[in-house]
């Protein structure tokens, strides 16, 4: 066990990608083992903030009071089997993950932009990323999970294992489930605990926000490898014709039309992309990142070529288009894609400024409604901002950037864009969670009698409440 109480050790922990103002903690622990953190926890009687690598943007691992645990040494690494199982432990990054598995046969479909993040960090938002829009988030891939309450109970908790029936830990000591009324969205959400009658225990302690427990070990489940994908970016002249040809993919029954990813960027995503990428058109208002997993190598030109005549029929220009025709294309797009937010995560810190970023989704009736709605209203505040994000599930990140005497108008801009996505059906959070900065709007989101029930939940596991304090709730 590692302890770190001297302030130039302790101040690493306490901050994050969010850059959250206002942490504190005591101490920094650091266990090598289960048995470790077990012991420890047994004996605390303070609150307790989980951190991971500290990519968050909600300041879910940005402690308050009390102490962090860091579960940093926890980087076991077995697999993937036969089946496709791969075991880790929470501390692993998702690059190390992807360079694990090159040459396996298998691949792990959720790709959030930040490839630092740790395992453990992305289960405990639900994380997801431009392959959401075919393949889904994190949860879908969670086959089993050790955890670890704050009072040094233990489990195994396993796919299959459903909330009907009671939660047994290492000790004899059981667990039932609420009776609780609510249940989440049918969007793409990460917003709080995911509530569904007869779901599984995992499914509640993937996207808990480090409310509930702490994850020890991971285990994951694969996909059989794509032989390759197809790749492209398409520039546009205005952003109606973007928004179009979203909805025209989404319902084309063509066979070789099936992206697994469809992300956006606006005209100001690429003018921060121009100094890096200098061949991007200069006519280009917005832009759409595509990409098609291929199962047969030999399939690769029949693909291709059906992308062409499809986009081709819709005016979209062909030459002034990127497609991918090596490994080094499908990089270099990728890469393409992921600068945008580590641009406006640099140009944050560089600014002392805190992210103001949103996270929100809307049903698919409700697309084009929302796309003039954001620019009718950024446009009116008047003030620096960016659009990116997942558009084929309506799921786009709005990046407010004001000068530091507008915070409170940027703010209040944030709040009209909630007002008008939760009269839509839609979601506050779809995929980094709530954490501290986002509670309020998820109060408002599930309403204060919901959010009693929830908390039920809460006390069920951390009757004291020292687990992830200001998360949620």
């Amino acid at each position: 066990m590692i302890i770190k109480n001297e302030h130039s050790a302790v101040s690493p922990y306490l901050k994050d990608a969010s850059n959250f103002p206002g942490s504190s903690a005591d101490a920094v622990v650091i266990p090598e083992t289960t048995e470790e953190l077990v012991a420890f926890l047994k004996d605390n009687d303070q609150p307790v903030t989980l951190s991971g690598a500290r990519t968050g943007l909600t300041a879910s691992g940005i402690p308050l009071s009390g102490l962090v645990v860091s579960l940093e040494k926890f980087r076991q690494l077995e697999g993937p089997d036969a089946q496709g199982k791969l075991r880790c432990g929470p501390a692993v990054r998702l690059r190390e993950i992807q360079e694990h598995l090159k040459g396996s046969g298998w691949f792990y479909p959720p790709n959030p932009t930040e490839a630092l993040a740790s395992v453990g960090g992305t289960v405990a938002t639900n994380a997801s990323g431009s392959r959401s829009y075919k393949w889904g988030a994190t949860r879908n891939y969670i086959e089993e999970l050790e955890i670890v309450l704050v009072d040094g109970r233990r489990a195994t908790v396993r796919r299959g294992q459903s909330t009907r029936d009671p939660l047994v830990f290492d000790d004899g000591s059981r667990i039932v489930f609420p009776e609780i009324g609510y249940t989440s969205p049918d969007c793409k959400n990460a917003a709080g605990f995911f509530v569904r009658p007869g779901m599984d225990w995992l499914d509640l302690f993937v996207g808990s926000d480090g409310t509930l427990c702490l994850f020890t070990r991971i285990q994951l489940k694969l996909l059989p490898d794509p032989a390759d994908f197809l790749s492209g970016i398409l520039f546009f002249k205005t952003e109606e014709a973007c928004w179009d040809l979203v909805e025209a993919l989404r319902s084309s029954d063509e066979e070789h039309i099936r992206p697994c990813a469809l992300e956006y960027f606006d005209r100001y995503s690429l003018s921060r992309l121009k100094t890096e990428f200098p061949t991007l058109p200069s006519f280009a208002q917005a832009a759409l990142f595509f990409e098609q997993d291929v199962p047969d190598e030999d399939a690769f030109d029949a693909f291709l070529e059906s992308w062409y005549e499809f986009l081709e029929s819709r005016e979209v220009d062909l030459d002034a288009s990127w497609f991918s025709q090596s490994p080094a294309d499908l990089e270099k797009f990728h890469e393409f894609r992921h600068r945008v937010p580590l641009i406006i995560n640099e140009e944050n810190s560089r600014n002392n400024r805190m992210k103001m970023g949103t996270d929100m989704a809307v049903p698919d009736s409700r697309f084009q409604d929302m796309m003039r709605y954001y620019r009718a209203t950024l446009e009116e505040a008047g003030m620096p901002y960016v659009v990116f994000g997942h558009i084929g599930d309506n799921h786009l990140h709005i990046n407010l950037m004001p000068p530091a005497n507008q915070r409170e108008r940027a703010l209040a801009v944030y709040d009209r864009l909630v007002t008008w996505i939760l009269q839509n059906g839609g979601t506050v959070s779809a995929e980094h969670g709530i954490g501290k900065i986002k509670k309020d709007y998820y109060r408002r989101m599930v309403g204060a009698e919901t959010l009693d029930q929830l908390i039920q939940i809460k006390r069920c596991f951390d009757p004291r409440g020292l687990l992830g304090q200001g998360n949620l709730f």
